[in-house]
This record gives C-alpha cells, structure tokens and sequence, in this order.
C-alpha cells in the first residue's frame, strides 16, 4: 500500500513536471547524446555510438567498443538532473550495449537499465531490439518502490551511404501503468531520417509519438569542418524547443556540449563524453 506526504519540494517538483509535459514524463527517458540533443533532440535519426540509449538498431554496424557517459540538468533545476552511462560492444554478428540512465534525486528518482541486440538484415537493412528494467523510489518510507520490464524494437534501412532511415517502438504493448499512484510507462514510436547533403553537412528529420501526448517534431542541422569538430543547431515542435551544440573527435576521445532553450521554463544544458576503443 502507497501512502503519500506532500513535502513542499515535491510540490513544487510536481508542478514543473506537470508544466513542462512532455518535457518529462514517468519512465520516458530522452536521448543522453549531446550530438542528438543538439540537433532538436534526436533519439533514432543520428548514427552515432553514443546513442545506445534509444538508437538500438543502428548497432548492426559498430566497429569499436565505445564507453559513454553523460550529464543532463533539466532546466538549470535542483532534482530535474539525467546521469548516464552505456557501453557499446561489436561483436562477430552484429552488436550489443549495455546502458542505465538515472532521473532525479532522493526525494524522487527513476532508472533504466537496458540490454540490447542489433544484428544486420542483409545490406543495407538491420533489425534491433532492447530489454529495460525500470525503477521508481523515493524519500516516503511508505511508498512501494516500482519495478517493471519492458521492450523495444528498431529497424534501420541504409539504401545508400548518404541516407539513413530509422525506426523505433518503445514499449509498444502500452500496458505497463499503475492506477493507485497514476505512473505508466508511455507508449513511443519514433520514425527518422537523417542525410549528408556533401560531405560537412548533415541534415536530419524525426517524428515521435508519444501515445500519451500528441506527435513531436524535430530537426537538426549538423556541419563538419576541419575533418573532426562539428556545429550543430536544431528545433523540436510540441514543445517548442531551440537547441544548440558544438562537439570534437580525437583519436579515441569524444567530447559534445548541447544546449536545448524553451521560452517559458529556461535552458537544459547536456555533456556527453565518449571513449573508443
């Protein structure tokens, strides 16, 4: 049995959460990739490492063992803060990933442990899928820590080395919630697109459904310019964020810095850094 005190800070919590939808939502994690972040938020159209979290298929054709690690602080604000880690694996056939993001703080918290498996499909095609554990706890000694499993599943069709076509389904059972606290785990189907204009400029196009909130669109624009440093802007549609970033590749260093802006709530910045092996 659940009983719930309501302790000023996580009032107040509750109200940014609830004015911010769907900025943040129960158990919907956003991509902890600075090159994404930077481009309006991309989860599945960025052929990068460092998008294990959400870009699972694109697994199928990793050449090295990549470590990442990332920090988000949502909005500037105390317990609004996504940590991460993943570690991504080529193997023989195909490749894997093992990764956690961690949400909020001790009043309030949330984690996802995910497994995941791309393998190639032929050419030009490859399929993924991922198993995630979520958590729940907080500070209320009288509340009933959450456990649940859930799944995802991604395809990526690659007709030739300029364009990338993705797609994602996050839980697409939708039947993980639970009605005594009101917390569920969103439904989520994501379809992206990203192409080299020339061999500096990439562009990128992604749609995403949240079955609880209606569709959000993103853009991003991404140039490459002294071989191994890259510029990046985009937006995203519902809500209306403008985001911004910059980023370098070294010999196995990787470092991306992403700013996402809103009008009403103040700016998210993002760090992610990458090792590779």
């Amino acid at each position: 049995m659940r009983r719930h005190s309501a302790s000023p800070k996580r009032i107040i919590l509750l109200v940014v959460l609830l004015y911010a939808t769907p900025l943040f939502a129960q158990f919907d994690f956003p991509s902890m990739s600075g090159s994404s972040a930077a481009m309006g938020g991309m989860s599945v159209a960025i052929d990068d490492p460092s998008t294990a979290h959400s870009s699972v298929a694109n697994l199928a054709s990793l050449h090295s063992t990549t470590l990442t690690l990332a920090v988000r602080q949502n909005l500037m604000a105390k317990g609004l803060n996504y940590m991460s880690a993943s570690a991504a694996i080529p193997l023989s056939f195909g490749g894997t990933s093992l990764s956690v993001i961690h949400f909020g703080d001790a009043e309030y918290n949330e984690q996802q442990f995910s497994f995941s498996y791309a393998i190639p499909l032929g050419e030009n095609l490859s399929l993924g899928a991922a198993f995630h554990y979520l958590h729940s706890s907080t500070s209320d000694p009288y509340y009933d820590p959450l456990h649940r499993l859930t799944f995802s599943l991604a395809l990526r069709y690659k007709p030739s080395e300029e364009l990338s076509l993705a797609f994602r389904a996050y839980n697409p059972i939708a039947v993980f919630s639970d009605k005594e606290s009101g917390m569920h785990t969103p439904a989520v189907f994501t379809l992206g697109a990203s192409y080299w204009l020339n061999n500096e400029l990439l562009a990128a196009a992604e749609v995403e459904k949240n079955l609880f909130y209606d569709a959000s669109l993103r853009l991003g624009l991404q140039y490459c310019f002294h071989e191994n440093y890259f510029a990046r802007l985009g937006i995203q549609h519902n809500p209306i964020l403008y985001t911004f970033g910059f980023g370098g590749r070294w010999k196995h260093f990787g470092a991306d810095f992403a700013f996402q802006i809103s009008s009403h709530l103040g700016t998210t910045p993002l760090v992610s850094l990458s090792y590779i092996f």
